[in-house]
């Protein structure tokens, strides 16, 4: 005769078995339909191409479609806070990027908890991002132009995309490292920030080269460096700032994106997604539209992703401290 401590044991391997059991088969039937990835952008920019590019092939591993919808506004915030209230089965996922990092410590209240109301998936991707200049201005190599902004305090200026966006506080960052005053001139959007430096109306930018390489390949525009720790494929004798002597380790890269989900996100789903996420990156015809868009494949765990995120919002906050950058 079995013991009460014996029927307590068996009792407890039955119930611990009829507990995993469900979390198995549903990790196994997973995805059993359509998966929405939210772009919380505008459709035609490049986190909106990129990761149609992805969605296609991580559809076809996972064996259902992975379908964008794009849900605008206010520095990614509408998009990211519809998949923090998502149910987390593995149905809303969201394409993160660099603002999800900076939000935090650029606006005063937010939505949601970036640290704490997603799951971190991977990696997907980086950019670097190149300081171009006018190419009238008297500045060869980004310690000219430091030379040339400290002899002439407030009267050389960039454009951005925005405030709050990654070309703001990429130069931020780097006038707050080398001391500089610099005038910020805002624009609504990549494009006519790009129109005015060709013009001349301002002095330099700190754009990707997806923005940039055209206006660089004509003429027009002289890249100086270029972030990360690697020169760029497409122009082999730009330098980074290391080796320009201007080194930036904070800005290790420029753009990034990343797969999340809501919290509490099971293991199962998340091992399966990165998995496929990961076979998705090696894909050639993926490979290929990256390298169109001077953009590097960047897989990792989870929990790098995890280390990533939390490593980017520390380094910005800082920045945006330092800076005294705040939107309401």
């Amino acid at each position: 005769m079995l013991s009460n401590a014996s029927r307590f044991l068996a009792g407890a391997m039955i119930l611990g078995c009829l507990a995993v059991a469900p979390n198995q088969a549903h990790a196994q039937a997973y995805p059993a339909r359509p998966i929405r990835l939210v772009i919380p952008y505008a459709p035609g920019g490049p986190t909106d191409i990129l990761g149609r590019a992805v969605a296609n092939k991580l559809g076809e591993l996972l064996g259902q479609q992975v379908v964008v919808e794009n849900r605008a506004g206010v520095s990614a915030i509408l998009g990211t806070e519809f998949v923090a209230k998502a149910a987390p089965d593995g149905y809303t996922l969201l394409l993160a990027d660099i603002n999800h990092a900076v939000n935090p410590g650029l606006y005063k209240s937010l939505p949601y908890d970036s640290r704490n109301d997603f799951t971190p998936i991977g990696l997907i991707a980086s950019a670097s991002l190149a300081l171009v200049v006018n190419a009238s201005l008297p500045a060869r190599s980004v310690q000219e132009l430091i030379a040339l902004a400290k002899s002439q305090p407030g009267k050389l200026s960039y454009g951005s995309a925005g405030a709050g966006n990654l070309t703001h506080l990429a130069p931020e960052l780097f006038k707050v490292k080398y001391g500089l005053d610099i005038l910020h001139v805002p624009y609504k959007g990549a494009g006519p920030a790009l129109t005015d430096l060709v013009a001349g109306q301002t002095s330099f930018v700190i754009m990707g080269l997806s923005a940039t390489k055209a206006f660089i390949d004509s003429g027009k525009l002289r890249a100086l460096a270029i972030s990360g720790d690697r020169r760029a494929r497409s122009i082999p004798d730009l330098p980074t700032f290391a080796e320009a002597g201007v080194p930036l380790p904070e800005m290790k890269v420029g753009s990034w994106w990343g797969l999340a989900g809501p919290a509490r996100l099971p293991r199962e789903i998340v091992v399966k997604l990165n998995r496929s996420l990961a076979q998705t990156l090696l894909a050639p015809e993926v490979r290929a539209r990256l390298e169109a868009l001077n953009i590097d494949a960047m897989q990792s765990s989870p929990e790098a992703f995890a280390d990533w995120l939390s490593a980017q919002a520390d380094t910005w906050a800082e920045v945006m401290r330092r800076a005294k950058i705040t939107l309401e």
